[in-house]
């Protein structure tokens, strides 16, 4: 039979569990407060592009060329695109894909993802088709450490599928996320103008905690804009043939 001093000191163990637990739970999710909002916009992504050149056969399709950008600051920022095109044999139709590549890490584990936002705007001559990551082949899935779900969501002015979103669904301090959509831009000939010019928007919106004290933190967003412009030209020279 315990002792009424044996029973006491399980009471004590259970309740200085409890409280450590209680503490530990609180401190992964923090009371923040607003921060501040860094906005970056980077020069024109510009891609020349001869139709002439282009083939109308899958798998032949001709590299346009490539960007990055990297950024160092609370969260460490890689993101790269080098979009692929093709054209129809009608030469009036211009199929243009490629990833953008994403890699975002904390600086350390005092710095937690909350919500990262995607998005691709047509500005003009253009047309987005879903840019949701393809490997996966539906449209939700978490990542392998279950931090993190990813779905479409809606921005207005835009279609559902011009948009994706990665929202924390655990408190993922320190935590990696790694997203690669697929862009599928489609540009038409219409009329008989001598050049397109297709133009784009890409927009991303990562929102993250900055650990403050023991149970405080602070809000801060990075909003980054890449405008993109696809320059089509060399239709007198594009034979109507593959």
């Amino acid at each position: 039979m315990p002792t009424r001093m044996d029973k006491a000191f399980l009471a004590g163990l259970l309740v200085a569990v409890l409280m450590t637990y209680s503490m530990v739970w609180l401190h992964e999710r923090t009371l923040y407060s607003p921060g501040d909002t860094e906005e970056i916009t980077l020069a024109t992504w510009t891609f020349n592009i001869n139709a002439s050149n282009l083939s109308c056969i899958l798998g032949r399709e001709k590299l346009l060329g490539f960007y990055s950008f990297r950024n160092w600051s609370d969260i460490f920022i890689a993101f790269s695109y080098s979009p692929v095109a093709m054209r129809n044999v009608g030469c009036d139709d211009f199929p243009i894909s490629g990833e953008f590549v994403l890699h975002l890490r904390p600086r350390n584990e005092s710095v937690a993802i909350r919500r990262v936002l995607f998005v691709v705007e047509n500005v003009s001559n253009v047309s987005v088709d879903p840019i949701f990551p393809t490997q996966v082949g539906v449209m939700y899935f978490k990542t392998p450490d279950g931090s993190f779900e990813v779905t479409e969501t809606p921005v207005p002015g835009l279609e559902i599928w011009q948009a994706i979103r990665a929202e924390a669904l655990k408190p993922s301090w320190g935590n990696s996320l790694d997203l690669t959509p697929k862009i599928p831009l489609d540009v038409r000939r219409r009329g008989g103008g001598m050049t397109i010019e297709a133009r784009v928007r890409f927009r991303l919106e990562i929102e993250y905690l900055v650990r403050t004290g023991f149970f405080k933190s602070e809000k801060r967003k990075i909003e980054i804009e890449i405008p993109a412009v696809y320059r089509l030209y060399g239709f007198e020279n594009c034979p109507y043939e593959c």
